[in-house]
């Protein structure tokens, strides 16, 4: 891939000479499944999410990742795991805006 990112607008793309491709940057959500976690007292708990994510440099989000989108699920998924392993059943019924802001900054 020759270039740099381009807007929107008309391009002219030789075929035998360049390659594209195109990135939604738009706001993207997706449920994480539901998961069984194993809380800090040793409490099995299932939890399901919903993630919204948006990728800010399309330029980086290609040349560094094959696939941004399942990599990200894949990230959303373990930090949430990894985030409630460390709290106990209370904390996560009743400290949810304080999961979801741990969550932004992982």
């Amino acid at each position: 891939m020759t270039g740099k990112a381009r807007g929107p607008g008309l391009f002219f793309i030789l075929p035998c000479i360049d390659s594209y491709r195109k990135v939604d940057l738009r706001v993207v959500s997706f449920d994480v499944p539901p998961q069984e976690i194993l809380s800090r007292d040793s409490v099995t708990v299932a939890v399901d999410a919903v993630i919204y994510f948006r990728i800010s440099n399309a330029t980086v989000s290609v040349t560094n990742v094959e696939d941004a989108g399942h990599s990200t699920k894949l990230l959303a998924q373990t930090t949430l795991r990894n985030i409630l392993g460390t709290k106990t059943l209370a904390e996560m019924l009743s400290d949810r805006e304080a999961i979801s802001m741990q969550m932004q900054v992982s």
